[in-house]
């Protein structure tokens, strides 16, 4: 499902469903085994998957990661504490829906 936000159309829903589903021991044991065949589940666009392959907190928040989902991504992603916050650091919640993000 792609939703409309300000800056033009994106898969906000499939983004976070991804990084819902990796919560769990069995579908992130599946990502990291193969993270192509993973991936492909979702409709995510280029920067999207791009993001989720790097583990780019700052673009995954500016792209409408649900805060709370962004936080456990970070945890079971091996993001450092310290990386985690300086992606984040001069950003607002808002900050995604000024780029384009929908945060439902």
């Amino acid at each position: 499902m792609r939703k409309k936000g300000l800056g033009g159309t994106m898969s906000w829903y499939a983004l976070n469903k991804f990084v819902w589903d990796v919560q769990y021991p069995e579908p992130r044991a599946q990502y990291e085994a193969d993270p192509a065949a993973f991936l492909a589940r979702y409709d995510l666009t280029p920067e999207e998957e791009a993001a989720v392959r790097t583990r780019d907190i700052r673009a995954m928040w500016l792209l409408g990661v649900n805060p709370y989902l962004l936080r456990f991504f970070q945890l079971r992603h091996g993001v450092e504490e310290t990386a985690f916050h300086a992606a984040l650091r001069g950003l607002t919640y808002l900050d995604s829906v000024k780029e384009g993000g929908f945060r439902g």
